[in-house]
């Protein structure tokens, strides 16, 4: 019974109540389009807010698609440029759920923006693999967020916090609540 009982809370605290949100975006062309973004409910006011910003804006964003339609593959989803939300995927080297599983992380112009990572042995490790041209931030290239981005400073406004700024790796693609 104790056991049981166990069981059912730990998958009460994992339980997510999603929402899916149809985002109106600027692609690099100029084009607007239209994107689909599965998110934890609790955020997806904020993300309607930063988005409308950003369409208005004309920031480009090149993609915004469920991972689903990558085959739940995160690579391949970064690969091809594209900005999403839920992917139920641990940390990872743990096996700690990510705040992307959970709904409350969104990765924005992922190629452009890679996640970078020094390994023990002194290697880079850089997400997308595709992503290495664009790990030297002093760069000018297109979909760079940085802290004068206005990508990032809406995302700061709404209280989420950005990989960019993290000093064990760079998540520059990121942004959590």
């Amino acid at each position: 019974m104790i056991l049981a009982l166990m069981a059912i809370t730990a998958m009460a605290l994992h339980a997510v109540e999603l929402d899916t949100l149809q985002i109106q975006h600027v692609d690099g062309n100029g084009r607007t389009q239209q994107g689909i973004l599965i998110c934890n409910k609790a955020i997806a006011n904020d993300l309607r807010e930063i988005f409308a910003e950003l369409y208005k804006a004309k920031y480009p964003i090149e993609r915004i698609r469920p991972i689903s339609e990558y085959d739940n593959d995160d690579e391949r989803s970064m690969r091809a440029n594209n900005t999403s939300c839920y992917c139920y995927r641990v940390v990872e080297g743990s096996t700690k759920l990510s705040k992307h599983a959970q709904g409350l992380a969104i990765d924005i112009n992922p190629l452009y923006n890679p996640c970078v990572r020094r390994k023990k042995d002194g290697t880079l490790l850089i997400q997308p693999a595709t992503g290495k041209p664009y790990v030297d931030r002093t760069k000018s290239f297109k979909y760079k967020i940085t802290t004068q981005d206005l990508c990032y400073r809406l995302f700061m406004q709404h209280g989420f916090r950005w990989g960019g700024a993290w000093r064990s790796l760079k998540d520059y693609q990121h942004f959590e609540k």
